[in-house]
Formats: structure tokens, sequence, C-alpha cells
């Protein structure tokens, strides 16, 4: 299973683009099973209620299953977050353990299977430890493991092996799809699949040529992310700008220069391969 964890576009004014956003998700339909909105690609943590519920207003018309992450600082604000997904109809949830506050791994459990009981749809799981401040270790996993509302475990840790996890994975590190997928992992949370989706879902399947291009493509992070992937989409005209909000930043030439000299490697090995 392939699901984008999709960007969020800002037209010049750094307002929310939604004609951008719609030519983004008409372009999800060369591959893409499902969607994440309001992730850490999508620039989750600084998007208003109002941002957060046109996004998922709009994908509601599109044929792809419907993710909202709810992750936040706290029980209340999580709680906040699934009432925005329940309103538009999400049909899962992606979830952290609660932001810089380093909870125990007993706390974190306890956190999980708190919303997993009162989600109204199934939740995904997100281990990010350099985003969140502390990583999921696997007592966590089998202290949800079985759970009705739970759908697995986004892997964003840099792991080598998925030994433990005794839950569905969804490789959520590009770098590592091909090296998940053979350790059994169900699918991936995907990054590059904003614009190549087509690459992704084929590296996925463990085509050798495609597993080949995304070794390629996952050089773009040059940058922190969403960064190179934002700038990546304007160049290829799915955005009308390359803005993210302004507390993250922009790239510097140096950066956008590295992105270009990978984007043409990438290009040269897709046309040699047909």
């Amino acid at each position: 299973m392939l699901i984008t964890a999709v960007c969020t576009p800002l037209d010049d004014q750094y307002q929310l683009d939604l004609k951008s956003f719609h030519k983004l998700l008409q372009h999800q339909k060369k591959g893409a099973d499902g969607l994440v909105i309001a992730g850490t690609t999508g620039q989750g943590t600084l998007l208003n209620r109002s941002e957060k519920e046109q996004l998922l207003k709009a994908a509601q018309d599109y044929p792809f299953s419907r993710g909202l992450c709810v992750s936040d600082l706290n029980l209340y604000s999580v709680m906040k977050n699934i009432e925005i997904a329940t309103q538009f109809d999400a049909q899962f949830l992606l979830l952290t353990p609660m932001f810089f506050i380093r909870p125990t791994q007993e706390s974190i459990a306890k956190f999980f299977l708190e919303i997993l009981d009162q989600s109204p749809c199934p939740v995904i799981l997100y281990n990010n430890p350099t985003r969140v401040g502390i990583g999921i270790e696997n007592e966590v996993y089998q202290a949800v493991q079985g759970h009705k509302n739970l759908l697995g475990v986004k892997e964003s840790a840099g792991k080598k092996d998925l030994k433990g996890i005794p839950i569905p994975v969804f490789c959520g590190d590009d770098d590592r799809i091909a090296d998940y997928k053979k350790q059994g992992a169900v699918g991936a949370i995907s990054v590059l699949s904003n614009v190549f989706v087509e690459t992704i879902k084929k590296a996925l399947e463990l085509d050798p040529n495609a597993v080949e291009r995304l070794g390629v493509l996952t050089k773009i992070f040059t940058a922190v992310n969403p960064l190179p992937i934002q700038y990546v989409l304007n160049k290829n005209h799915l955005f009308s700008s390359m803005n993210t909000k302004k507390e993250i930043g922009s790239l510097t030439r140096e950066e956008i220069g590295k992105i270009d000299h990978i984007l043409e490697e990438f290009w040269e090995k897709l046309s040699l391969a047909y």
C-alpha cells in the first residue's frame, strides 16, 4: 500500500493554495492508495484548524483513503484534531507520542491505548524520534498489539531492521522502502511520492529499476523536510510556489543546485529505462 504524506501548498502570499492542492491530488491518481494530510511533510503543526478543514474537505471527492495526522502537544489538542478528522470523514489517523515532554514508554502505551479506545476510525502510530524527541520501543507495540482500531506503525526512526515489531509496519523513510518491504512491511508512507508516484509504487513492488531510481531520488533531502519536496513540486508545475510556512525557512542556492543535479541524474536513468 502506498500512502503519500501530502505537502501543503502555499501561494506567493503564504496563504493556502487549494488550486495547487487539487493538482497534487489529481497527480496522486497515478498510483497512491491513500493520503496523510497535515503530517510532518504537510507542515501539520503550523496549520490552523481552518487550514486542516479546507485540506480535508478538498480531498473528500478523490478515490483515496484519507488520513489526518492528529499529533500535538497534549491529549486535549489531539482530541480537538480528532474532531476535525471526524467532521470531514477521515478514514484513519496518524499519531505520534506527544511532543517535547519525553514521556516514559509506559505513558506512551497508555496514551496510545486511550486514543485507540476513543478513536472513531483506525489509527496508524508514528515513530519519528527526530521530530518528537523520543522513540517508540517494541514494548509499546506489544502493549497495543491486537487492538481493533490499530492499523500499524509508520517507522521513521532509521532502523535497519524490523525485528521485534509485532504489528504491521509502514515504511516512513523513503531510503528504506525496498529493505523494509523485503522484511515484510505492508506499505510505505512516502514523501517522494508527492511527485514520483509511479516510481515509488514500483519500488514497493521491488522492481529493480525503480529501486535504483529511488536510490537517486532520496539524495534530494539536502535540507529539512519539506523544503526539498516543495521545491520539486514547484519545479514540476504542481505547486504555484515553493513556499512553506515562514517558521521553517527556505532553501539556499547551494541546496537548490544540488537538488537540480540529482533530478537530472534521475531523469537520465528514467529515460534509459524506457
